[in-house]
């Protein structure tokens, strides 16, 4: 018998099995794919450096309409206090800037080069050395070509363009771009390094007890002197500088459900832990809580637990509420201690954290911070509703769309899109429906650059599309094209004076390549258009799965389907054959356990490709995670008349669509 494999995922991330590896030319290029204008020698760099500089060169902020800070002359004169400051007028917050002009910000992050996040890992995990580099960048003109384990070929790129004083030059170059292309602030992800506009200063505390996820053991005794610490540093550096709108600290931290009934599980001696445990005997008695553990005993049998148990919801978002309390007290109290003079937005967060957890954030920092990589912006203005009673302005700091092209990964179903100018599309769409929002005080692009095609890091690394400029430093024409009109727009729209620019059908844009790839090979016509890719928390959730067919809840929700019937492709026996075992790696969310995986998968047969008969089948556990790994197998012979199978995935639940997902699909005839 054959084996045919329908999407066995390779080594480099998202590699089908007979795809090339991957591997980059001198410049970081992928050298799998051209693409008109690819670089291929120092000499177009040069001659792209000048024909850009002439069209930036006079880039600055109008002074007869604009403070050197962004803020608008003509909006209203309001108190300047030298620092940035927020300010609710006519029912919609702004920030002030330092001269006492209203202001909105329109960001970028990650503007410099120099980030970790543009750079590649130089060996594997367990040591090697990596293939796939053709050429490394020449130490001796590029001493921060290669650094700290990591090769930067941008920065190899920039050397060339510009020559010996790349480093300057490139922020001065970047500095312009940005005004040229109506940004006024360089956001987040600047790590200390400053471009002469208003920008987020972001810190991650290096000295305190952490748990799994990164997340902080904040009932630690000793984490208020530890983060003080750090604070007072921080703040030393910083507190003079008007140039600053607020302080960011962590990113993505918050607490989740799995967090707290991992912490269950935690040693004793976990300061969390102890205060968990202390939570449900406040709540619910020694002795009911003790029967939440499984234990017999009081306090000190709860501690001794090892393993996880799960709690009642009600109860996690309660003790989630109170430590989100608890921590943002307290670093407030710091920075007020240590700069009170300049806001604190506190983390940013994403999707997957409890809502308990921002909610209660929003009580303490002057203003919610959101991460969302969705054209739908379904999770952050689901969100509102609690939001707008709390008050607090809006800041949404990262989000992005991509291509996957160039060597480059799709990133996920709701912001991989066809081509150039349908970033921008979308990069209108999102901005100038947020900027409506009279919560909204502004934004930040992630990110300037583009990630390296060898990935950031590694077992399972980043390498998405995100930049406004490609990683030869040549920006993205046709998308920026599309971001300007939107940025020159966004103040008025935020003002109320302008109707944000909405696209009719947003789902026309999404596309991504690499699903092609993996439905190649299967009879044309037989997927269902809301069947898509997702590659989103893959390491985290997935056992290191980099890429998945989901369905697409919001299409689905918005255009309707079969009873949330997807078929995810059919395929044919071919002449003289039958089928053999059909097997595929299937995910599916934990807290559907107990529920029938064949509500949520079918195998179905046929003998003509129209009429289909439901065929049995057997799921075999891998591994529990937040997502469950199932092996799903044919549970008996396929018929020798069946010449047509189809697998399907199913949405019981529309809005949990995403709980179900399917890889690695193989077939044998």
């Amino acid at each position: 018998m054959k084996r045919y494999i329908f999407a066995m995922l390779g080594v480099a991330g998202t590699l089908l099995a007979d795809a090339p590896s991957l591997e980059v030319d001198r410049y970081g290029q992928y050298t799998g794919e051209d693409w008109p204008g690819k670089v291929t020698c120092d000499e177009q760099l040069r001659a792209e450096a000048a024909r850009e500089w002439p069209l930036i060169r006079d880039a600055g902020f109008d002074s007869a309409r604009f403070d050197r800070f962004g803020g608008r002359l003509d909006a209203g004169d309001f108190e300047a206090t030298g620092r940035f400051r927020k300010k609710k007028i006519d029912g919609r917050w702004w920030l002030i800037t330092p001269e006492g002009h209203r202001c909105f910000i329109i960001g970028c992050d990650a503007v410099g080069y120099r980030e970790g996040g543009y750079s590649s890992p130089l060996k594997e995990p367990d040591g090697s050395a990596r293939q796939g580099f053709l050429e490394l960048p020449d130490l001796k003109r590029v001493p921060d070509g290669i650094s700290g384990g990591k090769v930067n070929f941008l920065a190899a790129n920039l050397e060339k363009k510009y020559g010996p004083g790349y480093y300057e030059k490139s922020k001065e170059v970047n500095r312009r771009r940005l005004i040229a292309w109506g940004f006024n602030s360089t956001a987040k992800w600047g790590w200390g390094e400053t471009f002469g506009l208003p920008y987020v200063e972001d810190w991650t505390f290096r000295t305190v007890k952490r748990l799994p996820r990164r997340r902080i053991d904040i009932y630690d005794p000793g984490f208020a002197a530890a983060a003080g610490k750090e604070v007072a540093a921080l703040t030393a550096r910083r507190r003079d500088d008007p140039m600053l709108i607020a302080y960011s600290t962590e990113n993505e931290n918050g607490w989740e459900a799995r967090d707290v009934n991992e912490l269950a599980a935690a040693e004793p001696a976990v300061a969390s832990k102890q205060a968990l445990v202390d939570f449900l005997i406040r709540r619910r008695g020694e002795a009911e809580a003790a029967e939440l553990f499984r234990v017999s005993g009081g306090r000190g049998a709860m501690l001794e637990n090892r393993q996880r148990i799960a709690l009642p919801a009600e109860d996690v978002a309660d003790f989630i509420t109170e430590a989100s309390r608890h921590y943002h007290r307290i670093v407030r109290e710091l920075f007020r201690r240590y700069d009170p003079g300049h806001l604190w937005f506190g983390a940013s967060h994403c999707r997957g954290q409890s809502d308990e957890w921002i909610y209660a954030a929003a009580e303490f920092t002057d203003a919610v911070m959101l991460n969302e990589y969705d054209l739908y912006a379904q999770w952050s203005t689901g969100l509102m509703p609690r939001l707008r009673e709390l008050d607090n302005p809006v800041f949404l700091t990262e989000f992005s769309f991509v291509c996957d092209r160039r060597g480059l990964r799709p990133y996920n179903s709701v912001s991989t899109v066809r081509d150039q100018r349908s970033r921008g599309l979308a990069y209108r769409h999102y901005t100038e429906r947020m900027a409506a929002n009279p919560l909204c005080i502004g934004f930040g692009y992630f990110i300037f650059f583009d990630q390296p095609v060898m990935m950031r890091s590694l077992p399972v690394g980043e390498s998405f599309n995100f930049g406004l400029v490609d990683g030869t430093d040549r920006p993205y024409d046709e998308m920026i094209a599309e971001v300007m009109k939107s940025n020159v727009r966004l103040e008025a729209v935020h003002a109320g004076r302008e109707e944000p620019f909405r696209l009719e059908k947003p789902a026309a844009l999404l596309f991504s390549r690499m699903r092609g790839q993996l439905l190649a090979g299967i009879l044309p016509g037989t997927v269902s258009e809301y069947v898509t890719t997702d590659s989103s928390n893959a390491a985290e959730y997935f056992g290191g799965c980099p890429l998945r067919l989901k369905i697409d809840e919001r299409r689905l929700s918005a255009d309707g389907a079969d009873g949330g019937r997807c078929p995810v492709g059919t395929f044919h026996a071919g002449d003289n054959s039958r089928f053999g075992e059909v097997k595929a790696d299937v995910y599916f969310w934990f807290r559907h356990r107990g529920k029938d995986l064949n509500d949520y998968y079918e195998l179905e047969g046929s003998p003509d490709g129209r009429n289909f008969t439901r065929l049995p089948l057997r799921f075999e556990l891998v591994r529990r995670s937040e997502f469950d790994h199932y092996v799903m197998c044919n549970a008996e012979p396929v018929p020798a008349d069946m010449r047509y199978l189809r697998i399907v995935l199913k949405a019981p639940v529309l809005r949990e669509s995403w709980s179900n997902q399917i890889a690695g699909i193989t077939v044998e005839r």
